[in-house]
């Protein structure tokens, strides 16, 4: 059985999406080039999503990119309930070897204190860095979470405590230590 990767698009907009969507391009991007790798792809975003992919989960039939506009009380558990999806799905499986993530700072901060007996975490960063100091000055992944920015200029300058847990500049690099490999499986521990 080949690497399976749980691809978590966040809850905002379809992927691909219907006109603006950074973040959703990017994965739309990847997912048919790691699909052509072998890889097998979880991709979590919303119902609406029509990229192929080998499974998916929505917590949301449609984005909800419109309700950002609304005050935080009223929004602010949107992306955690996307989230509160995926650590379920996590918590439910033993087949997902890594989890890329691409949910501004909540996605991060959530896989992350899932602690060391959790999937590993590589989460992209899309976004300028100065927007959540305190959350990537203080964050501890351990050795569990990589982050991965889309430009090396962003990677420079990020805080020192986020630093540490950098990956190289590009999302799937083939040295990457969860690339797949002989005797490694999941549920942390060792494929085919």
């Amino acid at each position: 059985m080949g690497l399976t990767v749980l691809m978590n698009a966040g809850p905002w907009l379809a992927v691909p999406p219907p006109g603006y969507g950074g973040i959703e391009n990017v994965v739309a991007t990847l997912v048919p080039e790691l699909r052509k790798l072998g890889v097998r792809v979880l991709l979590a975003s919303v119902g609406s999503s029509t990229l192929a992919a080998d499974e998916r989960l929505s917590v949301f039939p449609d984005g909800q990119f419109e309700n950002l506009q609304r005050p935080y009380n009223q929004v602010c558990g949107v992306a955690q309930a996307h989230l509160h999806g995926v650590v379920r799905t996590l918590r439910e499986r033993d087949d997902i070897d890594l989890v890329h993530d691409h949910v501004e700072a909540v996605g991060l901060a959530t896989l992350a204190a899932l602690g060391p007996g959790a999937a590993p975490v590589l989460h992209t960063l899309h976004w300028d860095l100065g927007k959540h100091p305190d959350l990537y000055g203080t964050l501890d992944g351990g050795d569990r979470v990589r982050v991965n920015a889309v430009s090396a200029a962003q990677l420079a300058r990020a805080p020192r405590r986020c630093a540490r847990t950098r990956s190289a500049t590009s999302t799937w690099p083939p040295h990457s230590p969860w690339a797949p490999t002989a005797g490694r499986r999941s549920r942390w521990g060792t494929t085919p």
